[in-house]
């Protein structure tokens, strides 16, 4: 190596490393959105489920559950429209307003939030009864035996299930 040359390196590898933190920075932004977005739709979807049973309230408290904001509601003769927002990414969802319960014997708003919590928790939750939620609302809220308790009394705020008893959850209101 000839004496003009010594450290000629440096400058290229700190180069590099500049080029290669701000790739890092750029595709962690990048992936930041997309979470985002997800979220946003996975929120818009499980509040617009929720104020088709429920109204205006209980679509802005699910969607408060998935760390979500309700930006727009509109009822549109049987359908609600949300929009939710979550960090930058906002994001669209119809749903169907249907009479009483479903076949499975839930109200339509806690259908959504058990469907939500089973995504949460990625396995189906046992139930031993539906019933009435604290506030007379019909089939509104669950029994669960005892070993399931704490699993949903930790993820159940997070899906729009509050606990009202040792073993009795129900949508949050």
């Amino acid at each position: 190596m000839r004496r003009g040359e010594r450290g000629s390196a440096v400058p290229l590898i700190a180069l590099l490393v500049l080029a290669a933190g701000g790739a890092m920075m750029l595709l962690g932004r990048i992936g930041g959105a997309a979470v985002d977005r997800a979220s946003a739709r996975t929120a818009a979807d499980a509040a617009a489920l929720a104020g088709a049973a429920e109204g205006a309230t209980a679509a802005r408290a699910v969607a408060a559950s998935d760390r979500g904001r309700v930006v727009s509601y509109k009822e549109l003769g049987n359908d609600t429209e949300v929009v939710v927002r979550v960090g930058s990414a906002a994001a669209t969802a119809r749903a169907h307003r249907s009479a009483g319960l479903d076949e499975g014997g839930q109200s339509p708003a806690l259908r959504a939030v058990w469907t939500r919590l089973t995504q949460l928790l990625g396995q189906a939750v046992p139930v031993r009864s539906v019933v009435a939620s604290s506030s007379g609302q019909p089939e509104s809220a669950v029994i669960v035996a005892p070993e399931v308790a704490p699993t949903l009394a930790a993820a159940g705020p997070r899906a729009g299930l509050c606990r009202s008893g040792e073993l009795r959850f129900e949508v949050c209101t």
